[in-house]
Formats: C-alpha cells, sequence, structure tokens
C-alpha cells in the first residue's frame, strides 16, 4: 500500500522490513529472528519428521508408541488414585486424560530441550541458521505427538458417553498458550543448560514435584486456603483446566486462572527468547 505522495504506507514498512529482515542469515531482534524462522520453515519441519523418524525407527510398534505411553500411565494412576486411594470422581480415567496429553506434551518438550542445542551441536556451529529452531523444532515435534494421542482421549469419552461442551472452542486457545509457554521454556532450559550442565539432573526432580501441584490427577477445586492460592500461580492450570472442562462441566474455569495462564505464557514466551539471545554468544564458545 502506498498512499498519494508515493512514500510506502505502514504495512508496507512492515513487509519490507519482514522480508529484509527474513534474508538475514541469523541474528536480529527476537522479532527478527521469527522471521529468518519463518523463512527457513522448510527445515523446521524437517527437523519435526526427523525427530519423529527417529525415535520410532527401530520400534516394532512405531507410533503406537505415542498412545501406549499414556494408556498405559492412565491406567497406572487410575488404579492407584482410583481404587487404592479411592478419589471419588466421575469417569476417573477420562478425567486423567483430559490433563495427562498436555502434560506429557509439558513434560517431554521441556525436559528434551535441555540437549536441544549442546545435542545438535555439529550442525549448530556448521549451518548457519537461526539457533532457536532446534529447541523449537522439539517443542512443535512433542505437539505432533500430542496431536496423535488426542483420538484416546475423545475414545475414552465415546466409551463412557460423554458429549462435549461449549468449552470446545477454548481448546484452540488452550494449545496456543500452552505452545507459548513451552517455547519459552524451552528457549531457556536449551541455552541454560548448555553452560551449566547440572540443569539437566535438577530439572527430573523439578518436574516431578510440578506434576503433582498441577491438576492431572486430581481437580483443581479440591485444594482451599493458602495452598490453593500459590496453587492457582500455576499457568497450566488455566490451561489443563480448559481441556477437562470440554467433557466435565463441572470443572470451573476462572477469570483469574485464565489471566494467569494467558500473562504466564506471553511472559515465558518474552523472557525465554530475550534470555536465549543474551546467552547466545557464550552458549557458542561452550559448543
Amino acid at each position: 500500500m502506498f498512499d498519494v505522495s508515493g512514500r510506502a504506507g505502514p504495512f508496507e514498512n512492515l513487509r519490507l522490513w519482514w522480508k529484509k529482515e527474513a534474508s538475514r542469515p541469523t541474528g536480529g531482534s527476537a522479532a527478527a529472528r521469527v522471521a529468518q524462522i519463518h523463512r527457513r520453515r522448510d527445515v523446521l519441519r524437517m527437523l519435526v519428521t526427523r525427530d519423529l523418524k527417529r525415535k520410532y525407527a527401530n520400534s516394532y510398534l512405531g507410533y503406537a508408541w505415542t498412545l501406549l505411553e499414556p494408556a498405559m500411565l492412565i491406567g497406572i494412576y487410575w488404579l492407584v488414585w482410583g481404587q487404592v486411594a479411592r478419589l471419588d470422581i466421575h469417569n476417573y480415567v477420562l478425567f486423567i486424560a483430559t490433563a495427562m496429553m498436555p502434560w506429557m506434551w509439558f513434560r517431554s518438550a521441556v525436559s528434551g530441550s535441555t540437549s536441544s542445542i549442546y545435542g545438535s551441536s555439529r550442525l549448530v556451529t556448521s549451518i548457519s541458521l537461526p539457533r532457536e529452531i532446534y529447541p523449537v523444532g522439539l517443542v512443535l515435534t512433542k505437539m505432533v505427538e500430542f496431536f496423535i494421542t488426542l483420538p484416546l482421549v475423545w475414545l475414552l469419552a465415546i466409551v463412557y458417553r460423554t458429549p462435549p461442551t461449549r468449552w470446545l472452542f477454548a481448546v484452540p486457545l488452550a494449545i496456543l498458550l500452552e505452545l507459548m509457554l513451552v517455547t519459552g521454556i524451552a528457549l531457556a532450559l536449551s541455552a541454560l543448560s548448555t553452560l551449566f550442565r547440572d540443569i539437566e539432573r535438577i530439572l527430573h526432580s523439578v518436574l516431578r514435584v510440578l506434576f503433582y501441584l498441577t491438576p492431572v490427577i486430581y481437580p483443581s477445586g479440591r485444594l482451599h486456603g493458602s495452598i490453593h492460592a500459590l496453587f492457582v500461580l500455576n499457568p497450566l492450570v488455566g490451561i489443563f483446566d480448559m481441556h477437562r472442562a470440554v467433557f466435565f462441566p463441572n470443572t470451573v474455569v476462572t477469570p483469574q486462572m485464565l489471566t494467569i495462564s494467558v500473562v504466564g505464557s506471553v511472559v515465558s514466551f518474552v523472557v525465554g527468547w530475550t534470555l536465549f539471545i543474551k546467552l547466545e554468544r557464550p552458549m557458542l564458545k561452550e559448543l
């Protein structure tokens, strides 16, 4: 768009800037790096495909493991908490499944991000690509696996004769928020763990604790008082409850929880990417 004076309008200026930044090999601001990754989206697609093929290449069951692993975990938690601990929750298997799938995306992407840079050190140091493409590619790989597991949730919903509620339309928002949250954490951890390898070991314990601070095997409404006030500061709570509300209308997603999820996801994305940029030079020296 140009005005009558022949000068470029704001949209044309934005398009020219995007084209210029996308053509740069690497570097620049966070927005410029997004443009560079968009330009190399074919490489990003190739990394995702490579990781999926490599994970299941020597497996007899192949992609079926993506469904079998969460199915076995759901069965174990149903046995321990539903039968032994006797949690009185209607359709408990479906209840666990609605939050287990997004949790496995979060856990696998965050834990795998610690080695996404130094595990690809040859590619990082020898090929001119935005270095963010490696942790981002990992997050997208785990997101694809998350989508593969969703039919299991719908199968359980059919078995339990549970129709979806209007919260079905909020699922894309929940996925977008988790994508931003996980991407920010993955970018930060991929850079930090390259400089401090102990982070990878510490993270396993942190994820175990976080699992029990997130409403996967129990409803968020069970906690009260000061514990609940601390609990809702976890941005995963609102995200998981949006998934759960699709089949459990008694799940209450409060404006406070939703706000914390949105703010937490955006802050994670911005801070994680900014930290990655600041640590890129010392990270490359370490490699």
